[in-house]
């Protein structure tokens, strides 16, 4: 059955239909196989055996097979190609992760699904950029294309997808150092926090209120370590219910970090 629209709130704040999670699984899933399938393709070739015994340098250029099309592209490319796929693949297992998390929990909403389809771009992105500081000699200089070791910038970009927040975090704390911090904006997210709950002890069963502020997007409520989930989610409230096994305190989980505030079971 279709959830009915709550007064006041945005479709966003809806639970995901199945259909809804079906297409975003299936989309990561064709992206990730055709990620592989580049990122196979457009490995740089490795230095061959020279004929006195030594290694020669890799080719200058090398012909990429991909999905019928047949570019020649130099090792410097390559590495272009397979930073960026390293990170959109990185991105892919924390969209990956999360997709089962909320989807086990019982809490994906709808204004997540769009998270999940960029989130493998800004992975990609990102990589990049951290490759393009590295090989820009802001960090360690590494020479020439030839004398990049793939395995390492590969596995840099995909961890730097994997764990963009981190990443784009210390990117930012690293050149505020150097560079004047921008005023912070009207519209930007404010962290959760709880100002009081309604009633403040309640047994099992019983429905509370949860009044604060960044709460628009919580997920879950967590009463010591009893999860329940939430309802009428707002920006300044919202309402769960006091599952069995329920302990003090009570914090509320959100994509931007928990609020908790003291509470007592009856």
């Amino acid at each position: 059955m279709a959830e009915p629209p709550q007064p006041g709130s945005s479709p966003g704040t809806r639970y995901a239909r199945p259909r809804d999670i079906a297409a975003a699984a299936i989309v990561l899933l064709l992206l990730t196989a055709a990620l592989l399938i580049v990122l196979v393709q457009a490995w740089p070739p490795a230095p061959g055996a020279a004929p006195d015994g030594g290694t020669r340098p890799p080719p200058p250029a090398t012909t990429v097979h991909l999905f019928g099309w047949s570019p020649r592209v130099s090792r410097e490319t390559s590495l272009f190609v397979v930073v960026l796929t390293a990170g959109a693949l990185g991105a892919i297992v924390h969209a990956l992760r999360s997709l089962y998390w909320y989807v086990g929990n019982r809490a994906l909403r709808r204004s997540w699904l769009m998270m999940y389809l960029v989130l493998p771009l800004v992975g990609a992105l990102l990589g990049l950029v951290v490759y393009l500081v590295v090989r820009g000699g802001l960090t360690s200089p590494t020479g020439a294309a030839g004398d990049v070791n793939p395995y390492g910038v590969t596995a840099i970009a995909a961890l730097v997808g994997l764990f963009s927040q981190e990443t784009a975090e210390k990117l930012r704390g690293v050149f505020a150092a150097l560079l004047t911090p921008a005023p912070a904006g009207r519209d930007q997210a404010l962290a959760p926090a709880i100002t009081s709950v309604e009633p403040a002890s309640a047994p099992p069963g019983a429905s509370v209120t949860v009044h604060g502020t960044g709460l628009a997007a919580a997920t879950v409520a967590r009463f010591g370590a009893a999860e329940a989930s939430v309802t009428d989610v707002t920006d300044t409230c919202v309402r769960a219910t006091v599952p069995a096994g329920a302990s003090g305190p009570l914090t509320v989980l959100t994509p931007a970090g928990p609020a908790t505030i003291p509470f007592t079971v009856e």
